[in-house]
């Protein structure tokens, strides 16, 4: 395992006279257990480094709770107390986990001080330490402080952690190890939308996932058929003397009765034609035919098919899901994955293959538009389009939609939609973006 020296090595004996210093990491993994009732779970690491020589600490499991039952994983948000059990028990019972030996045993020892953080606040103020001493933001600082205090421990506070090591450590080497050996590579490691989009801010991804949420619960499914390409024009501002008017097609995918729906988005009428064609006509493979048309979709998955890096910023910017239906918990379901959508029949018996990367900013202003345009004449009831007028021409009408593409502070702005229902005739052609 990879180790971090953070600072010049001391002796033994001075650590343990009290004068080593750790780092108490909490974090949130990047992996799926089983908890005790056989229900999906983010499991917590705590893990603990000793600054002065690198070692990362952890402990050998007591039998009870109060002796660090579990070691250093918790299958759930370890509260300060169950932190506080942990760090005793390192203290009495180390274990070193980066060593030729892991969890080889050491010597008791007692820090002269204990620096805090957890998932939320590991880049805080980093390059910033004349702020730590003074940042209560993570709980694990006042929740143990006290305590510690009482054992000997002469310094408690918060610091940030160091971005390589979440990266070499956390991500590159102990994340790995919790995934099951037999686990395929799925759509939870996709990266998240702010890592791989430029442009895109906390302030976007609050109102992208608000319009997505709002379209789970109106319901377009029982207004409009499968795949029924949908007209939106409007014009985009590059800058205060640049813009472009731009037209894409959109559409309705499955339906909640069919445990399968989103909202596709297409640059031209003849390729959102095509998926409509092969939804209506595709024997029994609908899904899979569609996809042969290509283009953009937005799928409403459950929590643990979403990329973890969108999970964790949703969590930690406050941004909305909307709630599962039933028994299921209530941030379960309706998570939006957005995707790009390459498809290649297989040639000649070869497998047919299926790409998935993430849009652009521009793309996903596309879905925050389309989401509220759709919402608004929904709920007023004038987009409908299913049975046999399903090919019939309707619209246009004009919607004014904020969006926040590009916002760094909540700012926004107001898009005009032209909104409509293109009549659908064979050998459709259209034109675009």
């Amino acid at each position: 395992m990879l180790c971090v020296r953070y600072g010049a090595s001391r002796s033994s004996r001075r650590r343990r006279c009290g004068e080593d210093s750790w780092h108490c990491y909490v974090h949130k993994l990047r992996a799926w257990i089983r908890d005790d009732d056989g229900l999906p779970v983010r499991p917590y690491l705590m893990l603990v480094v000793s600054t002065e020589d690198g070692k990362f600490l952890s402990c050998q499991p007591g039998d009870t709770v109060e002796t660090a039952l579990g070691g250093n994983i918790a299958k759930k948000e370890p509260s300060s107390e169950t932190v506080l059990n942990f760090l005793k028990r390192v203290m009495t019972h180390p274990t070193q986990m980066n060593s030729s030996a892991a969890g080889e045993k050491l010597a008791p020892s007692r820090p002269k001080t204990i620096k805090f953080a957890d998932t939320k606040t590991a880049a805080l103020h980093l390059g910033e330490k004349e702020k730590w001493a003074d940042e209560t933001a993570c709980p694990y600082v006042q929740g143990c402080k006290d305590a510690l205090a009482a054992l000997g421990v002469e310094e408690c506070h918060f610091a940030p952690v160091p971005p390589m090591f979440l990266e070499n450590i956390i991500r590159g080497s102990i994340e790995p190890g919790m995934a099951p050996e037999n686990q395929e590579y799925g759509t939870q490691h996709l990266p998240g939308l702010m890592e791989c989009t430029d442009g895109f801010t906390p302030e976007f991804g609050k109102s992208l996932y608000a319009a997505a949420a709002a379209y789970v619960r109106a319901s377009p499914w029982e207004s409009l058929a499968a795949r029924r390409p949908i007209q939106f024009t409007y014009r985009l501002v590059l800058r205060e003397d640049v813009s472009m008017k731009l037209t894409a097609f959109g559409s309705v995918v499955g339906s909640k009765d069919a445990g399968s729906y989103g909202f596709s988005v297409h640059k031209t009428l003849e390729t959102a034609m095509k998926a409509y064609d092969l939804e209506h006509t595709g024997d029994g493979e609908d899904e899979a035919n569609a996809m042969a048309a290509g283009g953009q979709t937005c799928m409403f998955t459950s929590v643990y098919e979403t990329p973890f890096e969108d999970v964790d910023n949703a969590e930690l910017y406050g941004w909305e899901i909307a709630a599962s239906d039933g028994d299921a918990p209530p941030a379960e379901e309706n998570w939006p994955l957005f995707c790009k959508i390459q498809f290649e029949k297989g040639e000649n018996g070869e497998q047919d293959t299926l790409s998935l990367t993430r849009p652009a900013i521009i793309e996903l202003q596309c879905f925050e538009l389309m989401f509220k345009g759709v919402v608004e004449l929904l709920n007023g009831g004038e987009l409908k389009s299913s049975g046999d007028a399903v090919r019939d021409a309707a619209g246009p009408w004009t919607v004014k939609a904020q969006t926040a593409a590009g916002s760094e502070k909540g700012e926004t702005a107001e898009v005009e939609l032209e909104i409509s229902l293109p009549a659908l005739t064979s050998d459709q052609a259209g034109t675009f973006l």
